[in-house]
C-alpha cells in the first residue's frame, strides 16, 4: 500500500467528518435560535396579555363596575395587581434586549399612571385622562414594534388602538 493512498484516505475521512460536524453545528445553532425565538414570543405574549387584562379591568373600575364595599382605589390597584404585570415584566427584564425592556417599562409606567388616575376617581371624562390614555397607547405601539423587531418581523405601519 502506498503512502499516497493512505494519506488520501485519511484526508478524505477528515474532510467528511469535518463537514458532518460543521453541518451538525449549524443545525444545532439554528434550532437553538428557533427555541429562543419561541420562548421570547411566549414571554412577550404573556406580557401583552397582562397589559390588556389590566387595561380592561381598570376600565371597568373607571366605569364604576367593581365589587360593592370596595373602594375605587383598592379596586383599581387590585385590577392592576391581578393581571400579574409585575411578574411578567420581570420575565421581559431578564430575557429581552434593552430596547424591548425600555419599551415594556414605559408601557408599564404609563399604565400605572392611568391606574392612579382611576384610583383617584377620575374617568375618561376627567381632564388629563385622555392624554394619559394616549400616552399609554403610544407606549403600547412602541412596545409592539420593539417586540416585532426582536422577533425579526417588520414594524407595524398602522396603529392598532387599545
Amino acid at each position: 500500500m502506498s503512502w499516497i493512498t493512505l494519506l488520501s484516505t485519511v484526508l478524505g475521512a477528515l474532510v467528511g467528518l469535518g463537514s458532518v460536524l460543521l453541518s451538525d453545528r449549524i443545525r444545532w445553532r439554528r434550532e437553538r435560535d428557533d427555541r429562543r425565538l419561541d420562548t421570547q414570543r411566549e414571554i412577550y405574549v404573556a406580557y401583552l396579555t397582562s397589559l390588556h387584562q389590566a387595561t380592561q379591568a381598570m376600565r371597568m373600575v373607571s366605569l364604576g363596575d367593581h365589587q360593592a364595599g370596595v373602594s375605587r382605589d383598592l379596586a383599581a390597584r387590585a385590577a392592576f395587581r391581578d393581571a400579574a404585570l409585575v411578574q411578567t415584566r420581570e420575565h421581559i427584564v431578564l430575557t429581552a434586549p434593552e430596547p424591548v425592556v425600555q419599551a415594556a417599562d414605559a408601557a408599564f409606567r404609563s399604565l400605572r399612571t392611568l391606574r392612579d388616575r382611576i384610583a383617584q376617581g377620575q374617568n375618561m371624562h376627567s381632564p388629563g385622562y385622555e392624554a394619559d390614555l394616549a400616552k399609554y397607547d403610544d407606549g403600547l405601539q412602541a412596545l409592539r414594534n420593539a417586540i416585532r423587531k426582536d422577533l425579526r418581523a417588520d414594524a407595524l405601519r398602522s396603529a392598532i388602538p387599545i
